[in-house]
């Protein structure tokens, strides 16, 4: 028997006796708490940084729910963002210009259709600028498309 065949061998006992390990646990998933299939143990792909958006959903309105200080137009406008950022990966500073743009085309009907929810966009556009994380081009552009919005009825009613 040649060496690499002697490694082989033992390289696929050691995997079998591993493998029988394996199939006497359980686990879990790390972030569902949820039983995992054997296959999926095995597997090369790695599930540790995917996000489960109506879970992330939930816990988020859950703990905005936890402000009392904070009307229900607030706690909503920061749910929409919140829930866009995630959703769209917005990791650095520099992306929250074309990330207010998106959002304000994207929420537009959401906005002008409520008046005390396009006050709270303002506002937060206002701390972002203040923050140096937004300028004023980018603001007066979502401001600009929102007017569009109200005064030509671009943005249907969602």
């Amino acid at each position: 028997m040649t060496k690499s065949n002697t490694y082989f061998l033992l390289t696929a006992s050691r995997r079998f006796g591993f493998c029988a390990l394996l199939r006497k646990r359980q686990f879990f998933h790390s972030h569902r708490a949820q039983p995992m299939a054997l296959e999926q143990v095995l597997s090369d792909r790695d599930s540790e940084d995917e996000v489960d958006d109506d879970v992330a959903d939930f816990e988020d309105r859950r703990m905005l729910d936890d402000f009392v200080d904070v009307t229900k137009d607030e706690k909503l406008m920061m749910h929409m963002w919140n829930s866009f950022v995630r959703k769209q990966r917005v990791l650095a500073d520099g992306h929250i210009p074309w990330a207010c743009e998106a959002f304000s085309r994207l929420h537009g009907p959401d906005l002008v259709h409520n008046s005390a929810l396009i006050k709270c966009w303002r506002l937060f556009m206002i701390k972002l600028w203040n923050h140096g994380l937004l300028d004023a081009r980018t603001m007066n552009n979502c401001n600009v498309f929102l007017e569009q919005c109200q005064s030509q009825d671009l943005c249907p009613k969602s």
